[in-house]
């Protein structure tokens, strides 16, 4: 892709990053003679169609966006199956890489970040739209310090779908909404949680939560408490607590209700802690001048004529050293000689230890003492997936290793694998069904069916069924309800206007109201779309062609 030329007019010069669904170059704009940001969607994410039109769309929104924290959407445009965003090039660190450089941000400065963050955030629900992924790899600094939020352009817009998690967008899962983790529509109240535990990495220098995998992360933000960060830094104020407490708060209704009321929030703090700094800088910052005179005794050097006078030890006789040396032959001589002594005639001599691996307990043992080592007569039970019940997993030593003679050596024998007992997904979503199974490091495979019975997106039945033992590793399969299937349309002919709308609605159908000339059939329904008999599905349009 370096060296390809979009549009006739962005040369693509080197790639610098690359996420989930993009991969970004550094570019330069052939026409206006400027350094450039392009990123371009990975193949995966083109071939879904519905995925390109919200791409177009939501980039078109953001690119109306203009604001001094926003990072500024140039063009967007597709050429050869290759959907492309031209974006303002930030050349800088970004927020991540400056809290691993300092540890933990100042107050001040945290706040200072923060508030500049919420202003973008804020421009953007006035707009209508979400980010989705606030975190501080979106975060950049210019040249000159300003915070530059980036990736608006493919954030998933107010009415949009979330994407569901994936192992490889870790970094976006420590920043996640509990109702992102849930699978459910990212709205404006979830960015505010994501900056909430972002100014929450800032002060403390550590995300709240943290695990191996991605899922185990979202349940975390699902289910579990932060830790409040005057835990962690005592020195925090009250009032920086307060509002990121507030921020992460697991129900929607309990968080800011806009960036706008963050933001007031984030100002008057900001100005508390410009207040304190500026009282702390008053105050004495120590030295040599703030020492008292009983201080200065102490560093007044002492006189020479107090010190005691050294003895050189060139001044010694040489008989004194003589000696000395004679004394330190004779002594290197014995230990020398009773370290060849216990080393040939008193230490045991050494044996490897032998491979028993896979062997009965019983011949693991025999083995063992016919090399002149002892097994330990308390065996170690382990859970192993390869080696058969009652037959040895390893030793300690590991086999191989040089020891001396009669040293004992634990035995570690299989209990045959451990099983996990599969719990009842019924009434889960798919989202928490998967996250569930990941934590048991047990597979999952969905087939979606139709039910009218369970909610859509709901789990309905499993195989194998709750309580189940199963391998690690084993897999589950999971069937998700799609909702009511296709269903033949009633004949609304004759119906009254309200009538029709209301038995549309009953059954999940979206009714369009036309209006027509018809004698003695005013407010009745005269003519509908599709046909009586016909099979339509739960979201459908249905034209209803009403007589005035």
């Amino acid at each position: 892709m370096v060296g390809k030329i979009l549009a006739e007019r962005y040369e693509l010069i080197e790639k610098i990053a690359e996420g989930g669904m993009a991969r970004v170059y550094r570019g330069r704009d052939l026409v206006l003679k400027r350094t450039i940001a392009v990123k371009v969607l990975k193949d995966q994410t083109t071939g879904d169609a519905a995925f390109v039109r919200r791409f177009e769309r939501e980039a078109q929104a953001a690119a109306a966006l203009s604001h001094p924290h926003i990072v500024n959407i140039y063009d967007v445009g597709e050429q050869d199956g290759i959907y492309f965003m031209v974006m303002e090039y930030v050349e800088g660190i970004n927020l991540k890489e400056y809290i691993k450089q300092k540890g933990r941000l100042p107050v001040h400065e945290a706040l200072q970040i923060a508030r500049q963050i919420a202003e973008a955030i804020d421009q953007a629900q006035a707009a209508g739209i979400v980010h989705r992924d606030i975190k501080p790899q979106n975060i950049l600094f210019s040249r000159s310090g300003k915070v530059k939020v980036t990736d608006f352009g493919i954030a998933i817009a107010g009415d949009g779908v979330t994407v569901p998690i994936e192992d490889e967008i870790i970094g976006s899962v420590q920043y996640i909404s509990p109702e992102q983790a849930r699978g459910e529509i990212a709205c404006k109240q979830s960015d505010l949680y994501s900056l909430g535990i972002v100014l929450y990495e800032m002060v403390t220098g550590r995300v709240p939560f943290s695990g191996e995998k991605p899922v185990s992360i979202a349940m975390k933000h699902i289910q579990e408490q932060i830790v409040p960060p005057r835990q962690l830094q005592p020195d925090l104020p009250e009032t920086l607590e307060r509002i990121i407490l507030k921020a992460v708060q697991k129900d929607i209704a309990d968080r800011y209700s806009s960036a706008g009321e963050f933001l007031e929030d984030l100002i008057a703090a900001e100005g508390n802690s410009a207040s304190g700094a500026a009282r702390n800088s008053n105050h004495s910052q120590g030295g040599f001048d703030d020492l008292d005179e009983e201080d200065d005794e102490i560093l007044r050097p002492v006189d020479d004529g107090d010190r005691p006078k050294e003895r050189s030890f060139l001044a010694r006789s040489w008989l004194t050293m003589l000696k000395i040396l004679l004394l330190m032959v004779f002594v290197g001589g014995l230990f020398g000689g009773a370290y060849y002594m216990v080393d040939n005639y008193l230490t045991p001599p050494e044996v490897a230890v032998p491979d028993v691996r896979g062997m009965s307990q019983s011949d693991a043992a025999r083995t063992i003492r016919e090399e002149g080592l002892v097994p330990n007569s308390e065996v170690v039970f382990t859970y192993d997936d390869e080696i058969a019940v009652g037959s040895v997993v390893k030793t300690d030593p590991p086999e191989g290793r040089v020891v001396r003679e009669n040293r004992e050596i634990d035995l570690y024998v299989s209990q045959g694998p451990e099983y996990i007992i599969i719990p009842d997904l019924t009434g889960r979503t798919e989202m928490e069904a998967q996250i569930i199974l990941q934590e048991l490091d047990l597979a999952m495979s969905v087939v979606s069916e139709y039910n009218e019975e369970v909610e859509k997106g709901e789990v309905f039945r499993q195989v194998p069924g709750e309580s189940f033992p199963a391998s690690r590793g084993e897999e589950v399969v999971v069937y998700v309800s799609q909702g009511r299937g296709p269903f033949e349309l009633a004949d609304l002919v004759g119906y009254s206007e309200q009538g029709a709308v209301d038995y549309l609605r009953s059954q999940d159908l979206n009714p369009t109201i036309r209006y027509k000339f018809a004698v003695g059939s005013s407010g009745h329904v005269i003519e509908q779309r599709p046909e009586p008999g016909e099979e339509v599905v739960p979201g459908q349009s249905v034209d209803l062609i009403v007589g005035e």
